[in-house]
């Protein structure tokens, strides 16, 4: 007898597949309806055949769905002898070596789930030229679909047969797997809270930034918004071959006596009682922490609650019981919890230099400040391969948004090294520092000579820091990425601009030009008082590229221009060229304007502080608001209105639109006229 037919023994492979063989059907039936049918049943039947680059985007994730489960139930039913004591006594009394009865039981799976994936993979080549098929794909395009599935089916065969092999209960082990599936982006995501939470200026939203493709099962479901790369595809391969290798490994050291319990090695009892004991002190003291911040006490709570919940939690399904007091439980459960309290503490803790940590001048070869690098830095990792005819084209793309001006790099690290040592806000209540408060969400990002970056994010208040704040906004290296200067010299298809009431389009080539050199002359001649001023904008200014015009798939309108009252060389452009007139909110596309002063906090209910309909409310019931419908008196109004804010001693003002539209404004007493005061109370 070869080692051949050991290894692949015939008559258990031929009672695998005649007792699963429903998984085998089940799988080809949802595949084959989650992609050949749905050629034939999406898309639009009155036009021509649509062009895919990728077969998942024919039917999204609906095949994953598929993907997700069946491979899952079918490593659950082939190692299900492991978590029974009789079917593991008969499996393991045949003449046959334990490397040889895994074997058998992975070859079967491979079988029974490869078929269904490669029968529909045919099915989709053979229908690529039938009529009535909405989509056009080439063959390469099959087998890089067939190539996908298969990788990720056998991922997750073998991943379950794997769990099944560390644990003994067939219902814990399909719950691990789907943990292990989601666990690298939930746990990725409460780490980076936490480090946001005691690490001032941790880039938390940065951090964020692609998160949950970290996550096989959140991949999948997404495959569509992010097709995997092949070298994506390489780690699987890899993962498979290092789940069939450690089965094999452990395996031969299972004791058959485990069947039935929760973990088949004891050794995996310290990982498993940490492991959710971390994930529980995690959850519990970031919650407690977001709903109380600022205060030490509640965290504390949270993270103790937890560590006792998650530790509680841990013995029970390791003794598959809830009596596990003992008299060693309490010095356990001490050890654990001063291990991972360390686990947390550290790399929050000073000794890491990370809050204090600002490179110097000398190092650093080109450097970034501004509120958009997230959409600089998404626009770079936009995949290729779909970016032209599938997702929103990014006017952020392809613009470098570093400096290497030596001065501007020397302004930025002065606003760095203030924020360092005054700190503003941290350890405080976030409604408290956020409310009231004119405040610059920054992100700096130094790129060092040694071709390392460190990235720190801000909310930086406007009081207190103006001095640096000017000298790092007022920079022309600061407008241009903060507002994106480089898309004005590329070709534009039109301009949009919008008052929210009227808008008119600009489509002449030279008035183009005329707009583009005026805009950008008055953003770069921007002082700091300009950039920080609340008074509305007289239109949002819209850009539509040529390029982006070229692509129905992609093409953008950027709406990140205003069309400020201090721009008087662009407002005069425009009244001379008469689109002023065509785009100005009037006196006339309103009905009327209630103006009432604001309270002040010791009047109003805590917490509606800064309502303006509360403010207004309380007005009306004192008899001090005043209806303003004279024409002259509302563009009088239309003038000096500003972006609402609850500052005491000015007004609220509600404009009501004859579109029946709404809104609320300040107005600052200082600018109103003597006609407009001797109207109110």
């Amino acid at each position: 007898m070869t080692s051949r037919q050991f290894y692949f023994n015939r008559g258990m492979i031929r009672q695998n597949l005649r007792q699963h063989s429903w998984i085998a059907a089940v799988y080809l039936l949802g595949l084959l309806f989650a992609l050949p049918l749905q050629m034939f049943l999406g898309g639009n039947p009155d036009t021509p055949p649509q062009k895919v680059k990728d077969l998942f985007f024919i039917s999204g994730s609906l095949p994953m769905l598929f993907t997700l489960s069946l491979p899952v139930a079918a490593g659950l039913l082939l190692f299900r002898y492991l978590q029974h004591k009789g079917a593991a006594d008969m499996a393991h009394s045949l003449p046959l070596r334990r490397q040889h009865l895994l074997t058998v039981q992975l070859f079967s799976g491979f079988i029974l789930l490869l078929v269904p994936v490669w029968l529909t993979a045919l099915a989709a080549g053979v229908v690529q030229s039938w009529d009535g098929n909405m989509f056009l794909y080439s063959g390469a395009d099959v087998w890089s679909w067939g190539a996908i599935v298969s990788v990720l089916t056998l991922f997750l065969f073998t991943l379950t047969a794997f769990v099944g092999i560390c644990l003994g209960l067939t219902v814990l082990q399909g719950i691990v797997v789907y943990i292990l599936l989601i666990l690298p982006a939930v746990l990725s995501q409460m780490v980076f809270y936490h480090l946001s939470i005691y690490l001032y200026g941790f880039p938390y939203q940065n951090s964020m930034r692609g998160i949950d493709y970290w996550s096989p099962f959140l991949h999948m479901m997404e495959i569509t918004s992010k097709p995997y790369t092949w070298g994506e595809l390489g780690i699987y391969a890899a993962l498979i071959v290092l789940f069939v290798l450690l089965s094999y490994l452990l395996y031969r050291k299972r004791h058959v006596e485990t069947a039935g319990q929760a973990m088949a090695f004891t050794y995996f009892n310290p990982l498993f009682k940490g492991g959710v004991m971390l994930s529980a002190m995690l959850i519990s003291g970031t919650y407690f922490a977001q709903m109380r911040p600022g205060l030490s006490g509640w965290s504390f709570t949270g993270f103790a609650l937890g560590a006792v919940i998650g530790y509680a939690g841990a013995e029970m399904v390791i003794r598959k019981s809830w009596q596990i007091l003992n008299r060693k439980l309490p010095l356990r459960f001490a050890g654990y919890a001063v291990v991972l309290g360390l686990l947390l503490y550290l790399p929050v803790s000073p000794l890491t230099g990370f809050e204090t940590r600002v490179p110097a001048a000398d190092k650093v070869a080109r450097i970034y400040a501004g509120s958009n690098y997230q959409a600089y830095t998404d626009s770079q990792s936009a995949p290729v391969s779909n970016v032209d005819y599938y997702t929103i084209g990014s006017p952020y793309k392809g613009v470098d948004p570093f400096s290497s001006d030596s001065a501007y790099i020397t302004n930025v690290r002065k606003l760095h090294e203030a924020l360092v040592q005054v700190r503003p806000g941290d350890g405080e209540d976030r409604y408290k520092v956020y409310t009231g408060r004119k405040l610059f969400g920054y992100t700096l990002v130094y790129e060092l000579k040694d071709g390392h970056k460190i990235t720190r994010q801000y909310n930086v208040p406007q009081a207190g820091f103006e001095p640096e704040l000017k000298a790092v906004m007022e920079s022309p290296e600061f407008k241009r990425t903060e507002y994106l200067l480089p898309l004005l010299d590329k070709p534009i298809s039109n301009i949009q601009v919008s008052s929210g009431v009227r808008s008119v389009t600009i489509s002449d080539p030279a008035d183009i030009a005329a707009f583009k050199e005026l805009l950008k002359k008055e953003i770069l001649n921007m002082s700091f008082e300009d950039q920080t001023d609340d008074a509305v904008p007289l239109a949002t200014i819209r850009v539509a590229t040529e390029e982006s015009m070229k692509h129905p798939y992609s093409g953008y309108l950027f709406e990140g221009y205003n069309w400020k009252p201090s721009f008087h060389e662009l407002g005069a452009w425009l009244e001379q060229k008469g689109y002023a007139e065509k785009v100005k909110i009037k006196a006339d596309d309103l009905l009327s304007v209630e103006v009432a002063k604001q309270s002040g906090e010791d009047v109003l209910p805590k917490g509606v502080n800064y309502d303006p309909e509360a403010h207004l409310r309380f007005a009306r019931e004192k008899g001090r608001s005043v209806i303003v419908k004279d024409k002259a008196r509302i563009d009088d109004i239309l003038k000096i209105r500003r972006s609402y804010s609850a500052e005491k001693g000015s007004y609220v003002a509600l404009l009501k639109f004859k579109s029946g539209n709404s809104d609320f404004f300040r107005l600052d007493a200082s600018e109103m006229t003597p006609e407009l005061k001797g109207l109110l109370p």
